[in-house]
């Protein structure tokens, strides 16, 4: 979820000639999933944004999990435009067939 700053850490920024790089007007339908007790079993996404290696650090971490936690099935995806939030459809396919999604920015 996206918040803006409150009011004070804005007047510091404000002082300095920093803006901040968050649109106040972005609004979004999303919230942070309750959290879960366990990974164990759970099904999770590997979510990535298509920068290289990306991919490389998702798996790692998809091995690492399924090594400790034993998960369900996993699942290694792209969005389609690194420097957009995933698309709504995505969204909605993530939340229909996983338990927790792990995203990753890479170079």
């Amino acid at each position: 979820m996206v918040t803006m700053p409150n009011q004070t850490i804005q007047d510091q920024l404000s002082q300095l000639n920093i803006m901040t790089p968050i649109d106040p007007n972005l609004t979004s339908r999303w919230h942070g999933a309750p959290v879960l007790s366990s990974l164990h079993g759970k099904v999770g996404v590997f979510l990535g944004n298509k920068k290289a290696h990306a991919n490389l650090l998702l798996e790692t971490i998809k091995e690492l999990l399924d090594k400790n936690y034993e998960l369900g099935d996993s699942v290694v995806l792209d969005k389609f435009i690194y420097s957009r939030p995933a698309a709504d459809d995505i969204v909605d396919s993530l939340a229909e067939r996983c338990d927790f999604v792990v995203t990753a920015i890479a170079d």
